[in-house]
């Protein structure tokens, strides 16, 4: 009988590991380069080398909703029932053929080149939040900024209308919410599909005209796409492009805050916006790790990993890999990053990239343009209880209005 391995990414959930998992992963790394993780019930990967390289191999799955909600007990498995159904239906969850089709539905309306058209449109937003709170001198970046400029850029893209525009706010993440087998957010499920389908009669027959139906006119029904995929990965936009972006933002700003530097030289050089964004990204990604399932027998860093088994690549760790960036724990904002792994790599790579990174971009440079002398609100920090999910619950700070140089 062989004796558990006492290492395991639950550890992160002690309180001394959880306000700064970068620490772990790296005492883990040091001991490990893939490893069983028993608690987890799953061979992890910290590496960014490995990483990469896993991301792109199709012997590993993303279809992995199923066997998690059938390994639910049988209350929980009727609980998680729809969400479930929800889940498995969004193409982050599928594999090609049927993972091709279901992003051939939305990838056209989320290229860069369409995401260049509702650049003003985030800078407007940003500028009327900032407008709110610089008369004050402190704001909860999360609350006051992040969270509702995401929301109303979301609504804007997923077709939202302002009537219904209440059933975004305080959204909290669908993944978190089904592996927490939390039924909360059932009840907003259920009016947000009562919202689709009002529209997507509409939409069908070419009457509506908001930016969602423009992203899928050409191919909602060429591409025998039924509702429910057409609702799943309506639901997927919202998701990744509010909650996952909020808290991008939040923990970019909570960077600059311990980097004061960092945020000096972005006030100097807003043309560096584009490029901080990736070194964000690759600091404190709001996603720590993704799993996958493997479909056949596999070797990994020496490791015999057999068919069926969970494979957890921690994008997180492979982030701060010492072997790829040199000091990974500095926030270096000239750094280039771009191939962090915060949107993952292959079939699976985020098809809100675009849409994040414009966001983050715009988000900070604005931020740092027009505040200077930043506070924190208080000493101790709250995070969301995940070990996967760096989620902020508030990140209130004090500040000086930046006043605009005068010239002669």
């Amino acid at each position: 009988m062989t004796a558990r391995n006492a290492d395991s990414l639950l550890d992160l959930f002690d309180a001394d590991w959880i306000a700064r998992p970068y620490d772990y992963y790296s005492k883990l790394r040091e001991q490990h380069g893939v490893y069983r993780d028993d608690l987890m019930r799953s061979w992890v990967v910290l590496n960014h080398a490995d990483i990469t390289a896993l991301s792109k191999d199709d012997r590993l799955s993303g279809a992995r909703i199923d066997e998690f909600h059938a390994a639910l007990p049988p209350e929980s498995r009727a609980d998680m029932a729809p969400l479930a159904a929800v889940l498995k239906n969004m193409m982050l969850f599928r594999e090609p053929p049927e993972h091709t089709r279901l992003r051939k539905l939305i990838q056209p309306g989320l290229t860069p080149r369409f995401i260049r058209t509702v650049r003003s449109t985030i800078e407007e937003l940003t500028g009327e939040l900032l407008d709110r709170v610089l008369p004050t001198g402190r704001m909860d970046v999360i609350h006051d900024f992040a969270k509702p400029l995401t929301q109303s850029v979301i609504a804007l893209l997923a077709g939202v209308p302002a009537q219904a525009a209440h059933l975004l706010a305080d959204w909290r993440g669908l993944l978190p919410e089904f592996f927490s087998q939390s039924s909360a957010e059932l009840p907003r499920l259920t009016a947000l599909r009562a919202v689709l389908d009002e529209n997507l009669a509409q939409r069908r027959a070419g009457l509506a005209e908001d930016l969602f139906t423009e992203m899928i006119a050409d191919r909602l029904d060429g591409g025998g796409y039924t509702d429910d995929e057409v609702f799943a990965n309506f639901l997927l936009l919202i998701d990744a492009g509010q909650a996952t972006t909020t808290h991008l933002i939040g923990n970019a700003a909570l960077a600059l805050l311990d980097h004061p530097g960092q945020a000096e030289l972005l006030r100097d050089r807003p043309g560096l916006a584009a490029n901080a964004a990736q070194e964000f990204l690759r600091y404190d990604s709001s996603v720590q790790f993704t799993t996958r399932i493997a479909t056949g027998e596999m070797r990994v860093a020496g490791q015999l990993i057999p068919a069926g088994d969970s494979v957890t690549l921690v994008l997180g760790a492979g982030n701060r890999d010492p072997s790829r960036y040199p000091e990974p724990d500095r926030l270096d904002l000239t750094r280039k990053a771009t191939d962090h792994l915060s949107f993952g790599h292959g079939i699976h790579y985020c098809l809100g990239a675009a849409l994040a990174l414009a966001e983050i971009e715009i988000a900070m440079r604005c931020l740092v343009q027009r505040t200077e002398n930043w506070r924190a609100g208080r000493t101790e920090l709250s995070w969301l209880d995940s070990v996967n999910f760096r989620f902020l619950s508030a990140l209130p700070i004090e500040f000086d209005e930046r006043k605009p140089e005068v010239t002669a």
